[in-house]
């Protein structure tokens, strides 16, 4: 990988010392003790980018973790504006900024690089070849989500869009995904092979042997002697060279890894939904654009959204509109659909019950009380809305059930890695989000931290006070947690009616963070509340306005 390249060794070690605290500001949001071995990792891959003098290496490693490495950051901001202001006062001068600034292909192309790891086993020379018959000792290319965190606040810090990541991101991820492209073989031949092979050896071992996995006609992970001229055109492509180990079959292996395609990803997997007590659970990709080319292409991070309700007959995911949504970089989107059947009876459970609670007056009772943002105990519903309380509160209580143990085998998927070894943000409304919050709780009693790298949670039916789970929560998530809310929705207000130990819900109000997390300001700052209130009138607009919440959503991704 090149380095970028910056004449004044002052402005690349002020570099190097924003992308190290800006990590370690990531690490200490986390909270996980694992998060510091990966902020240490992360250091070494930045020195390495940088190619920073051995001399000064050890100071920028013995540079501050937490609140102090923040306070580091806010210091070397001041420094770039007194260095801009001189600049601006002696035309003879070069600022540390514009230097750096110079060569964005440079910058975000070895930045991204720098998240994947590889500058790491480009220095020390890791001969994957050598390990072909030890698919054990295979090290796959691994985006930690706390890499991805990372890059957004370095972004941040040097006042770049933030859109640069992404598609910095895109343009590596499609030189990875040409030089498989141009590889194809015939899709009965490459399919049937790759069964046998993974029957008996597992798709690693398989891989490690020279063959590759094959997805919707294309091969990821060929052997060398057909991929070498193609892979090292891909990555040259995207000013990738010099990776020269990519082009073997142990390289081929490490990207079919990434990109969440080795074994069919998570659209070809079968689940054990036995386990878990569910009868339904499986995931539908949505397409990334109109054109044939689009459909074949991989992202270097992928997005899936949970419904929390279905309209019936439905022909396409309710997700599928928010492509269209501007602002919004998916990556590659999968929709996860579990007990379709207790999801659509739920919906409609929600339509008869706003249409008989509609004909009365009661109503407007209701909706002109100021408690729905409050404590729900405070409020005394009307007998005309009690009474057609069990049109919905049977499927409710059958959907707070499900959704909780589809949560749990989310987390199987996201801990197996079926979605690649990259980041993933995860979106949900209504049970869909209680899908994924207790997805984040499992993963957090797991320790398997570094795969989320942002929770989307509108109209979110949970507790917003327990400490607990909404520390695990933050600790899980490495960028950040939107929760979208909306003080109108007397709906869900009413199907908590009877709860005395949720005062407060996350759906109607958001989450405190200021008192959650008082001696925590970096985990403060990852939670986001959203007010829908001008968007969400009832429950049931979570999806009848989902592209309209979801361009909202998209100010802050």
């Amino acid at each position: 990988m090149e380095t970028l390249e910056v004449k004044d060794s002052l402005a690349q070690n002020w570099l190097a010392a924003l992308c190290i605290c800006s990590g370690r500001c990531v690490a200490e949001a986390s909270g996980a003790a694992e998060s510091k071995q990966w902020s240490d990792r992360f250091t070494q891959s930045v020195l390495e980018w940088l190619a920073v003098s051995e001399t000064d290496c050890q100071d920028l490693r013995n540079m501050p973790y937490g609140e102090a490495a923040n306070d580091m950051l806010l210091l070397m901001l001041r420094c770039r504006r007194d260095d801009e202001e001189a600049v601006g006062k002696d035309a003879s001068k070069t600022s540390m900024s514009l230097q750096i600034a110079n060569d964005p292909d440079s910058l975000y192309s070895g930045l991204v690089l720098t998240c994947l790891g590889l500058s790491d086993l480009e220095t020390h020379g890791l001969d994957i070849e050598s390990h072909k018959k030890d698919s054990e000792q295979l090290r796959p290319f691994e985006y930690d989500a706390r890499s991805r965190a990372a890059a957004f606040v370095i972004s941040d810090w040097l006042d770049m869009p933030p859109q640069f990541v992404g598609a910095y991101e895109s343009r590596i991820a499609s030189g990875l995904e040409r030089a498989a492209d141009k590889s194809k073989l015939g899709d009965a031949g490459a399919r049937a092979l790759e069964n046998e092979k993974q029957s008996k050896w597992g798709w690693r071992k398989y891989l490690a042997t020279g063959a590759g996995v094959a997805v919707a006609g294309t091969l990821v992970g060929v052997t060398a002697g057909l991929a070498a001229p193609l892979m090292v055109a891909g990555m040259g492509a995207v000013g990738i060279g010099g990776l020269g180990f990519l082009a073997t079959t142990g390289g081929a292996a490490m990207v079919g890894s990434l990109l969440g395609v080795a074994g069919g990803g998570v659209i070809g997997r079968r689940f054990n939904t036995r386990l878990r007590g569910l009868r339904e659970f499986y995931f539908t990709q949505l397409p990334l654009g109109q054109s044939p080319a689009d459909a074949n292409t991989h992202a270097l991070h992928a997005t899936m959204f949970v419904p929390g309700f279905l309209v019936a007959a439905a022909s396409a995911s309710p997700f599928a509109p928010v492509r269209n949504v501007m602002g919004l970089d998916l990556g590659d989107a999968y929709t996860l659909y579990f007990e379709t059947k207790e999801l659509v009876a739920l919906q409609g459970a929600f339509a008869d019950f706003v249409r008989n609670t509609a004909k009365s007056a009661a109503v407007s009772v209701v909706l002109a009380k100021t408690v729905l943002g409050g404590l729900l105990g405070a409020l005394t519903w009307p007998l005309a809305i009690l009474k057609f309380g069990q049109l919905i509160d049977s499927p409710w209580a059958v959907g707070i059930e499900r959704s909780k143990r589809a949560g749990k085998l989310l987390a199987d998927v996201l801990e197996s890695r079926a979605h690649g070894t990259r980041p993933v943000t995860l979106v949900g409304y209504s049970l869909g989000a209680l899908t994924i919050f207790t997805c984040l709780n499992e993963l957090h009693r797991r320790k398997a931290f570094g795969i989320v790298e942002t929770a989307v949670l509108l109209g979110m039916p949970v507790d917003s006070t327990n400490v607990d789970t909404w520390t695990a929560c933050c600790q899980c998530v490495s960028r950040r947690i939107i929760i979208g809310y909306s003080k109108n929705d007397w709906v869900l207000a009413f199907l908590f009616r009877a709860s005395s130990l949720c005062t407060h819900l996350a759906g109607l109000s958001g989450v405190d963070e200021s008192n959650m997390f008082a001696d925590k300001p970096l985990a403060r700052r990852k939670l986001m509340n959203l007010d829908l209130s001008s968007i969400i009138a009832e429950h049931s607009d979570y999806l009848d306005r989902l592209d309209d919440v979801m361009l909202e959503v998209s100010r802050f991704l």
